[in-house]
């Protein structure tokens, strides 16, 4: 087991929040070939806590959204989001957070999210349990969704499963990282995603864990991070959720219809 000063990444990430929050005032935002959004604060945050990591990991890899990979292949790989929420952050939605995360043969080992305009820090380490702002982390599972339960989903699975028929409020809030990280907390009782990267995951994805949530496909299949590291993006579908809820999703989510098919 890789031993992690989880205090110092906890730091590395509040700092990195703040800092971002300071750069507010001289935001310029552009488009990537994809028209996503990037800044000049994620390309900045995403220096600097390569930097910080690095200080206190040198032998470790690095896997950022704006500049790539770096390291080794065989060593324990930070993975990180220098902004997770970029869009959120240019219209001024508080929901976007740095996260760091730490692979290691391929399984999501400790992670910081930091949410700055929230103030909200959440961490996990395997083995040790989630936490945010010092209370532990703990979900609370269900075979159905209540009316008012809240329903996670990214804005490409919502757009492409079939949603109409589910019970419960539905929410897109614009941040994996967050929508995980809420649903190891039980503020959202799943999340549902839908072609999303190892970056924007891993360090939620040790807390959902932590927290007794299972992170499969529709189909049962496990996400498999090493497939996600190759291939850049998740291939299906998934449900991030505790167990007799993401059963019960599973069994109720298909992929819409075609246009043409509907006519």
């Amino acid at each position: 087991m890789i031993e992690i000063d989880i205090e110092y990444v906890k730091s590395v990430a509040q700092e990195a929040g703040d800092r971002a929050v300071l750069l507010l005032a001289s935001m310029t935002p552009e488009f990537k070939a994809d028209n996503s959004y990037v800044t000049n604060i994620d390309r900045e945050t995403e220096i600097f806590v390569r930097g910080k990591l690095e200080e206190r990991y040198p032998d470790f890899a690095f896997l950022g959204e704006e500049f790539g990979r770096h390291g080794d292949a065989d060593a324990p790989l930070w993975a990180v989001d220098p902004i997770d929420g970029t869009t959120n952050m240019v219209f001024g939605i508080p929901i976007w957070c740095v996260s760091i995360g730490l692979i290691y043969q391929w399984e999501p080992i400790a992670g910081v999210i930091c949410m700055p305009r929230t103030g909200e820090l959440f961490w996990a380490v395997k083995g040790q349990g989630a936490f945010c702002n010092g209370i532990r982390l703990q979900t609370l599972d269900r075979d159905a969704p209540h009316l008012e339960d809240t329903l996670g989903f990214t804005s490409g699975a919502i757009k492409r499963l079939e949603v109409s028929h589910l019970v419960g409020r539905l929410r897109c809030l614009g941040s994996i990282a967050a929508d995980i990280a809420y649903t190891a907390r039980g503020t959202l009782c799943s999340l549902v995603g839908w072609n999303e990267g190892a970056y924007d995951m891993a360090a939620a994805l040790c807390m959902a864990k932590e927290a007794g949530c299972v992170m499969e496909h529709l189909t049962g299949e496990p996400l498999n991070l090493s497939r996600i590291l190759k291939e850049g993006k998740t291939h299906a579908p998934f449900v991030i959720a505790p167990p007799r809820m993401a059963h019960h999703l599973q069994s109720e989510l298909r992929a819409r219809a075609p246009l043409e098919s509907q006519e």
